[in-house]
């Protein structure tokens, strides 16, 4: 009796005594200290910025691909820009602008001139224009001519071999007042390196012309005429063009009193020099 209950004490003693193994196993609550904070939330990538996929760190896992690198140019301002932006500059062309101005400058032209459609009276002569340009490509301008006719063997052969009468009329001298108007301008190289500026202009007017029915024996004065034609201009120099032309006139005369008066036509090459003045101008941009 006395063994049982020495046996049973010592049972209840080792049972109530906990073992290290379980202490480690089960730690309990350290209520001491406070709780910890939850971690921030991952920051925002930067505007226009690339998102890199996570790495695997799994092994034998492959590697995701590279993103593609981002075609950037540095422009000499420093900041960056793309193929698209190099396709936009490429699609902007600099408009250059006129390198002669007429606007508000004074004219003045001699020129030569020769008749090309008679065949029987051939004439020569020269002239003056002084033009004042309202605007660029529009001007006014007073003509006046003079010619010399130099009869040809064509008129000794019309009277002897067809026994034909000439009707012909001889100009000797016309006045005119013409518009000028200069719709087309470009440049053109010459000798290698030099431009030259060019400008194609039409003119057209009335006035008077003088022919030999104006003059003694049968005095009948000065016809009404008028003139249309067109040339180029070319202006190596500010103050300076080269001019090639050609026009036509037409005015009504009798030739002969027999025959009655018809409409007549000449045409007239005319090469020429002009001087302007001002010698130079002045470009104004509107504000």
């Amino acid at each position: 009796m006395r063994l049982g209950l020495v046996i049973g004490w010592w049972v209840l003693a080792l049972v109530a005594i906990p073992s290290p193994a379980a202490a480690q196993e089960a730690p309990g609550l350290d209520l001491s200290r406070p709780a910890p904070a939850p971690p921030p939330p991952p920051a925002a990538p930067p505007r226009g910025a690339t998102e890199v996929p996570a790495l695997s760190l799994e092994p034998g896992a492959p590697a995701p691909p590279a993103p593609p690198a981002a075609d950037l140019t540095v422009a000499p301002s420093g900041a960056p820009f793309g193929d698209r932006d190099v396709a936009l500059g490429d699609k902007v062309k600099a408009v250059q602008r006129k390198g002669f101005l007429k606007r508000g400058r004074f004219e003045i032209a001699p020129t030569l001139a020769l008749t090309v459609n008679d065949p029987f009276y051939q004439k020569v002569g020269g002239g003056l224009r002084l033009a004042y340009s309202l605007e660029d490509s529009f001007a006014l301008a007073v003509r006046g001519a003079w010619y010399t006719p130099l009869r040809t063997d064509n008129v000794r052969e019309g009277k002897l071999a067809f026994q034909s009468q000439l009707l012909t009329s001889q100009l000797y001298g016309q006045t005119m007042v013409d518009g000028v108007w200069s719709p087309i301008y470009g440049k053109a190289a010459f000798l290698g390196d030099s431009i030259v500026h060019f400008d194609v202009f039409l003119s057209a007017g009335t006035g008077l012309v003088w022919t030999a029915t104006s003059l003694a024996p049968r005095s009948e004065g000065p016809h009404v005429g008028g003139e249309v034609g067109g040339g180029v201009r070319f202006y190596p120099e500010e103050w300076m063009a080269f001019e090639v032309g050609l026009l036509a006139t037409l005015y009504p005369d009798q030739p002969v009193v027999s025959v009655p008066a018809t409409i007549q036509t000449v045409f007239v090459a005319n090469v020429g020099v002009s001087f302007f003045f001002p010698t130079t101008f002045d470009y104004v941009y509107p504000p």
